[in-house]
């Protein structure tokens, strides 16, 4: 920052201090005129100081301060029949007006000093309205009130500019922002999925392998299988988020897929092998999905079934895939017989369900769950498109 920036910085944050200045500045510009005009020291003094006085608070009473500066300039005129030094201040109070006024209201004031001025200066003096003399003093009038005007247009433009470059830099912030939370919570609906689902098939495995290790080795040997393939799974499908995350936007995507409805058959052989009875109907329509789409499909599915999995009295579960009107239908019913099944079924944290709800919100999708005496269900209603011949 220059010596010049600094100066205005810190006129910017006192302007009261500078308007004193310039008042002194013009009272002593004007003082000498004053004595040329012939007038004695004294009522030099005073002129100078009536007519550059009011400057000290142009800013906030610019009106006023124009009225008295005019006030005394017509006073000087009539005590030394002839315009006098005082029409600096004059001037500088009607560039002040015009500043702070806006357009209308600027050249209303400026026409009003002027006519005024002259009116008073062609009686005073005599001359002729086109004298030459009279003629600068209109244009000078108007060339002030002009300047004031364009700066205070140029003002409003670049306070203007300033506001939109705030209002844009808050919505920035308000944008990042929203999106932090949004990656959050898909960050969050993701690890529950993929946590919650295979926490339950290892817990529930691991419960048999223990019961079963003494009486039926073999049987037992098979649910450790089940523990070791859903932690495996579980763990391929860690590493594949950890890796999208840590990759810079643009870059190959990662070597596992992410999890899609075209994997349905294959979630559904996992719920099966962990002791889950699963139905599957599918209708008679072809339809395809987007990958978001697919990948929303996919982790409701695994979600309700999970439910099933641990609240279903006895363990079965069934999925119906509907197509029409562009919309395709997941629906996931599981018995719910038990009043103590039921008891634990509404004792949980929630966070699946909501997520659920958000997870076919976030794709232009909404879900229903309906809890009723005998069956638990899920309905999601997915955008989808009629598969091309």
């Amino acid at each position: 920052m220059n010596a010049l920036d600094v100066m205005r910085s810190r006129a910017a944050g006192n302007p009261f201090l500078v308007d004193g200045l310039l008042a002194v500045g013009c009272a002593a510009l004007i003082f000498p005129g004053f004595l040329g005009k012939g007038a004695p020291v004294l009522p030099a003094t005073l002129l100078a100081l009536f007519s550059a006085g009011p400057l000290i608070v142009r800013r906030s009473m610019p009106l006023a301060v124009l009225a008295a500066t005019t006030a005394v300039f017509l006073v000087a005129l009539l005590w030394m029949r002839e315009p006098g030094p005082g029409m600096v201040c004059c001037l500088v109070a009607l560039y002040s007006a015009a500043v702070a006024a806006p357009r209308t209201r600027a050249l209303i004031t400026g026409t009003i000093t002027a006519i005024v001025v002259q009116v008073f200066t062609l009686l005073v003096t005599g001359r002729h309205f086109l004298d030459s003399g009279n003629l600068a003093l209109i244009t000078v009038l108007g060339a002030v009130t002009a300047i004031g005007d364009a700066t205070r247009n140029r003002r409003a433009y670049i306070q203007a500019i300033k506001d939109r470059a705030l209002r844009a830099e808050r919505t920035r912030e308000v944008e990042a922002r929203r999106r932090v939370a949004e990656e959050r919570l898909r960050l969050a609906r993701d690890l529950h999925d993929i946590v919650a689902h295979s926490i339950t098939v290892i817990n529930f495995q691991a419960g048999v392998a223990a019961h079963l290790l003494r009486r039926e080795p073999d049987a037992a040997e098979a649910a450790i299988e089940h523990v070791i393939t859903a932690s495996g799974s579980t763990l391929a499908e860690l590493g594949t988020m950890l890796t999208v995350l840590r990759q810079p936007d643009g870059d190959s995507p990662p070597p596992e897929p992410m999890p899609s409805f075209d994997r349905l058959d294959d979630l559904l052989d996992g719920f099966r092998a962990a002791g889950l009875a699963v139905e599957l109907q599918r209708g008679d329509m072809a339809f395809s999905l987007t990958p978001a789409v697919g990948m929303a499909g996919y982790r409701i599915v695994q979600e309700s079934l999970t439910n099933a999995f641990r609240y279903a009295t006895p363990r079965t579960a069934r999925v119906r895939l509907s197509f029409a009107a562009h919309r395709l239908r997941i629906s996931v019913v599981n018995p719910v017989t038990d009043t103590e099944d039921r008891r634990h079924s509404s004792g949980g944290t929630g966070r699946g369900l909501l997520g659920l709800r958000e997870r076919a919100a976030s794709v232009g999708g909404r879900l229903d769950i309906v809890e009723g005496r005998e069956e638990f269900s899920v309905d999601a209603f997915l955008p989808a498109l009629p598969m091309k011949p």
